[in-house]
């Protein structure tokens, strides 16, 4: 008689499929993915991800008119992320601790990768003070003693990469892109962000003339909003540049002069001199009233 060997196989131990929705909560496609389809979790994944990023480019970019785009393709990138949470409910395969480690370390790695990948593109921030009031309204007391918040702006940071800033841009820099020395004669923090508008480029020989900006004795009138501007001859006493009618600067190479657009209430590189580009973090683009917490520019 021949016995026959018999392999038993073990049954392969799953997860009851609630705990698919939670892992596609976490990484969206996870529950996919795990299941055995990975190619649609690459894809509910990759989908969203280009659907998050191209809603906010839309609704920071200039170029498209208005917030409707950008809404319509929240309302769709929504329906989706619903979808594709409906069809994660289903059994996964167990996997030991190591398992789960892996698994919430890699959560956490997409989570920091997509936000700072995110934030290199656009980055939202709030106009708190008046220095470049009227165009970006800051922080403003009514009259019952409220505060009425200051603007919400989007920032490109993908402006400068290919090209110089120009005449005219309102720019968000760094302040540790200021000068130590000028950083510690204004009390300046190094750890914040700078809101003013460029209206020197290098190269370019500055002066004030009847309250007019000059560049190599011509007023300035090009974009017209320079032209609206109006600068004091003499503003503050430890005023350093451009101190009265009598003063010229010669912007030096890769920096830039910048001004906050209520010229008599910005401290700006009339004070403390020009900014490297390097310290430019990128461009405003929009104004908006953002649902989420933004950064703080001066």
């Amino acid at each position: 008689m021949i016995e026959a060997n018999q392999t038993q196989i073990e049954p392969i131990k799953i997860y009851r499929p609630w705990v698919g929705v939670i892992l596609s909560f976490l990484i969206s496609g996870a529950s996919q993915f795990l299941a055995g389809q990975r190619f649609q979790g690459v894809v509910w994944f990759a989908t969203l991800s280009v659907f998050s990023f191209v809603c906010l480019l839309c609704l920071a970019s200039p170029t498209v008119p208005g917030d409707f785009p950008a809404f319509a393709l929240w309302i769709i990138s929504v329906v989706l992320w619903i979808t594709m949470i409906v069809k994660s409910y289903r059994p996964i395969p167990r996997f030991r601790w190591y398992g789960w480690m892996f698994f919430v370390f890699l959560a956490l790695v997409l989570s920091e990768v997509t936000f700072y990948g995110f934030r290199s593109f656009v980055r939202p921030f709030k106009m708190p003070t008046s220095s470049m009031s009227p165009t970006i309204q800051g922080n403003t007391r009514r009259a019952d003693g409220t505060t009425l918040g200051g603007d919400r702006i989007f920032v490109e940071g993908y402006a400068y990469w290919f090209s110089k800033p120009q005449r005219g841009d309102i720019v968000v820099f760094e302040t540790k892109a200021i000068a130590e020395e000028q950083r510690t004669q204004f009390h300046l923090p190094s750890d914040e962000f700078y809101i003013k508008r460029v209206v020197g480029l290098p190269g370019d020989v500055l002066s004030i003339r009847n309250g007019q900006l000059n560049n190599h004795g011509q007023a300035l009138t090009q974009p017209p909003i320079l032209a609206k501007l109006v600068f004091p001859d003499r503003q503050y006493a430890i005023q350093t540049y451009l101190i009265d009618s009598n003063a010229n600067f010669t912007v030096p190479d890769d920096s830039y002069f910048v001004v906050g657009d209520n010229t008599t209430n910005s401290l700006d590189s009339r004070f403390w001199g020009t900014i490297p580009q390097k310290g430019i973090i990128g461009r405003v683009s929009k104004i908006w009233w953002p649902l989420y917490r933004a950064g703080k520019v001066d």
